[in-house]
């Protein structure tokens, strides 16, 4: 399958996200007649809808760059961003990326992490807390909250399903997995949250998604980076197309624009039902 972008339709969602004031009536009412710009949304709420971003982003990631893309000739690597490694980011490595990106934004304090009771990196492993609450989730597979005391953040958890057979395979054969039986669909771990209140505004929400999603675009781009110092290996083409085309990818803005198309309208849908 080949992805597209739609810039139309994707400025078009967004520019109803975003709400201008152009108009005296509200331009988005809730199915209670709220105007949405005036809403707050618990926590929980808002932590899914920015789950739901995360899950867009990082399956298209997983499939469409990283599956696609080693069937014709791409390379991925824990180690990408050593100089002397030609070759992209995993999917756990892209996502650690985006949380450092969220980091860096100094006016949305959202924290993402992605831990498991199999991790490779020992740093990983869930704790205390999250230890207990991540086996309930492996027997019900579903999101937990709770408040975390110690740091004083309001957190959750959601299940991170083996989406793609690189996902199963990259495990199984790392040398230093601790688990090498895994198969598709298997709960491998859970992507984390924090937020320091609990709850939040629109204009906050509508922060807290698009530090994801520049947070999957910066770090896009950086993979992108990364190709052109390629010595030993064939540079990519870096374009419109995607991997399933050919040996080349695609630029970061129609990477994000894919994200955008395939999320936005699930998430307005969301906010309008919360």
């Amino acid at each position: 399958m080949t992805f597209r972008s739609n810039i139309i339709k994707t400025t078009f969602i967004l520019f109803i996200i975003g709400l201008t004031n152009f108009s005296c009536q509200p331009l988005l009412e809730d199915n209670t007649g709220t105007e949405v710009s005036s809403k707050k949304y618990s926590i929980e709420e808002a932590f899914t809808i920015v789950a739901k971003e995360n899950d867009v982003a990082r399956t298209l990631y997983t499939k469409a760059i990283v599956g696609a893309g080693k069937k014709k000739g791409l390379k991925f690597d824990e180690d990408w961003e050593k100089d002397h490694v030609e070759a992209g980011p995993l999917p756990a490595l892209f996502l650690r990326g985006i949380a450092g990106e969220i980091r860096k934004d100094t006016e949305v304090p959202l924290g993402l992490f992605l831990g498991s009771d199999f991790p490779i990196r020992k740093s990983n492993k869930f704790k205390g807390k999250q230890a207990e609450l991540f086996a309930q989730m492996r027997e019900d597979e579903q999101p937990k909250f709770f408040f975390d005391e110690e740091n004083k953040l309001y957190t959750a958890m959601f299940p991170d399903f083996a989406s793609a057979g690189a996902c199963v395979s990259c495990h199984n054969q790392h040398p230093e997995t601790t688990k090498s039986d895994w198969v598709l669909g298997d709960i491998q771990g859970a992507t984390t949250w924090t937020y320091p209140e609990d709850s939040v505004s629109f204009d906050e929400l509508e922060k807290m998604i698009m530090a994801y999603r520049n947070g999957a675009s910066s770090t896009f781009q950086k993979y992108i980076d990364k190709t052109k110092t390629f010595k030993d290996s064939d540079i990519p083409v870096v374009g419109v197309e995607w991997p399933a085309e050919g040996y080349q990818l695609p630029e970061p803005t129609i990477f994000l624009d894919s994200v955008g198309e395939l999320a936005s309208e699930e998430t307005l849908n969301a906010i309008l039902k919360l």
